[in-house]
């Protein structure tokens, strides 16, 4: 009876895999990819590490294939002209996933800026590219602000010299967040916070918790009604419910001090637009505008807290890798700024090898692997192929970036890929997309970029960093698993240069 049972259960999952399979027209080339399990797709070929197997795939079908991920279809992307033909000239591929249960305000419809699509997220990407760049985006008020973030930085560095600097990792997140919290939200916060320490944890954890359950709860989601405690989705919620409350926190702090003659940050520009607008059908209007501010405060915080920190850890970790390429990044340093005054954003442009060097850092690091997925909104024929509405799309950002076809020796880290032949200029790479491109492009790319170098200048004109001889010497390529490839935590030892 028990073996019947299942049989039956088999044979129905069978019969709903076979009438919901999607299907090409006839008459257009059919997608090529793996062969996948009914219902479960090709999960359990995935691994460990998504991005190792894609590249895989990538060797074996091609430039553009599919693969199920439980019931859902996805479509990898592994040429940088294919995601630049679809993500820049076509409307249709600029939505985003939604899986119910993983949003900011739990059973409503997507907020912020990452995850929303349509109008809202349309009017509220130019509003706000257009207030942070008003507060300080590609301004000095900015630099002054990153710059302040960078001497706190030096001065744990130089109360440490000549010993472990500790969690390298834990510095950075402390200082790049501020850069941009300031901007947002009027508040600095001491490195020592403990409250600050205890948001920046949960949020990483949130993102790296959804990451590792991945397969169950985004692609089988209807496990966490069944197994809600086990499949991790409680405390998943936990957590991002916890975060929610502290940036709603936030928010009511600035209504009850707002001023519409002092306007103070991008919190309180947001106020005032939502209280000088009537219209019930405006994306700015009532209850629903102040989730939109506080899921976008969250989208900004845990940009801040993670991305470019990581990049900066990967940054460290190769320059004390290869001794040569930090020597040259000194030398360019000292040419430029004579080692007599910080280095500043107005010097980048004669700084054509510190520029190769970020790139460098970028493209090795590739920190978001699978780039952040897309949704076709409509079903349409792409490069011959039909892809069907609802499907995922996915950058293959790693194989992208280490193609031998397209970087002849993507293994070795070799900042003068990014120079000319006599290292005197700056060459832009363009199957370099580290930010991604099109309409979905990062909106705190200029941001990013900007804290990267001031960081990695200003940090390197004033120390030469090395190993701790004492701890393991960390892997180039050795991975944390995660939503971002994090190098394993690695110690180091500062000396003063000037």
């Amino acid at each position: 009876m028990f073996s019947l049972t299942i049989w039956i259960f088999l044979a129905t999952l069978g019969v709903i895999w076979f009438f919901t399979r999607k299907k090409e027209k006839k008459g257009q080339r059919e997608i090529p990819g793996p062969k996948g399990l009914p219902l479960l797709g090709n999960i359990f070929q995935i691994g460990k590490f998504m991005h190792l197997q894609f590249n895989k795939w990538s060797e074996e079908y091609g430039d553009i294939y599919k693969v199920k991920m439980g019931t859902q279809e996805a479509i990898i992307l592994s040429n940088p002209k294919l995601v630049k033909d679809m993500f820049s000239n076509d409307s249709a591929y600029a939505a985003r996933p939604h899986v119910d249960g993983f949003d900011m305000y739990e059973n409503e419809q997507p907020l912020g800026i990452v995850n929303s699509d349509g109008e809202l997220w349309e009017v509220h990407r130019r509003f706000l590219l257009r207030q942070l760049r008003d507060f300080g985006f590609g301004k000095s008020a900015m630099e002054n602000l990153i710059l302040k973030e960078v001497d706190e930085v030096i001065k744990r560095f130089q109360a440490t010299e000549g010993k472990p600097t500790g969690n390298l990792k834990e510095t950075l997140s402390l200082a790049v967040i501020n850069s941009l919290w300031t901007v947002v939200s009027c508040q600095r916060f001491e490195h020592d916070d403990p409250n600050l320490m205890k948001l920046v944890v949960n949020t990483n954890k949130a993102i790296e918790d959804l990451f590792e359950k991945a397969g169950v709860l985004v692609f089988i989601p209807w496990v966490k009604h069944v197994i809600p405690e086990m499949s991790g989705y409680n405390g998943f919620r936990r957590i991002l419910d916890e975060n929610r409350k502290w940036f709603e926190g936030v928010v009511e702090d600035h209504k009850k001090t707002f001023q519409e003659d002092n306007i103070r940050d991008f919190i309180d520009v947001y106020l005032a637009e939502v209280r000088k607008t009537t219209d019930e059908n405006s994306v700015f209007y009532g209850a629903l505008a102040e989730k939109q501010l506080v899921a976008t405060i969250a989208d900004l915080f845990l940009a801040g807290s993670d991305t470019t920190s990581t990049t900066l850890s990967w940054a460290v970790l190769y320059l004390c890798k290869n001794l040569q390429v930090q020597k040259k990044f000194q030398e360019e340093i000292a040419t430029v700024t004579g080692n007599t005054r910080p280095v500043s954003v107005a010097d980048r442009p004669i700084m054509p090898y510190t520029l190769a060097l970020i790139d460098e850092v970028l493209r090795y690091s590739s920190i978001v692997p699978n780039g952040v997925q897309h949704r076709a909104t409509v079903s349409k024929e792409f490069q011959g192929y039909y892809i069907a509405k609802d499907t995922w799309i996915m950058p293959n950002m790693y194989y992208m970036h280490h193609n031998p076809k397209v970087w002849g020796d993507p293994d070795n880290f070799r900042p003068e890929r990014f120079l000319s032949e006599d290292s005197k200029t700056y060459k832009k790479n363009e199957n370099l997309l580290p930010f991604q491109i099109g309409r979905r492009q990062c909106v705190g790319e200029t941001l990013a970029r900007d804290t990267i170098f001031l960081f990695l200048t200003n940090i390197f004109q004033k120390f030469t960093v090395t190993f701790d001889p004492n701890s393991p010497e960390p892997s180039m390529t050795e991975v944390s698993p995660g939503f971002l490839l994090k190098p394993t935590p690695f110690s180091v030892i500062t000396k003063s240069r000037i």
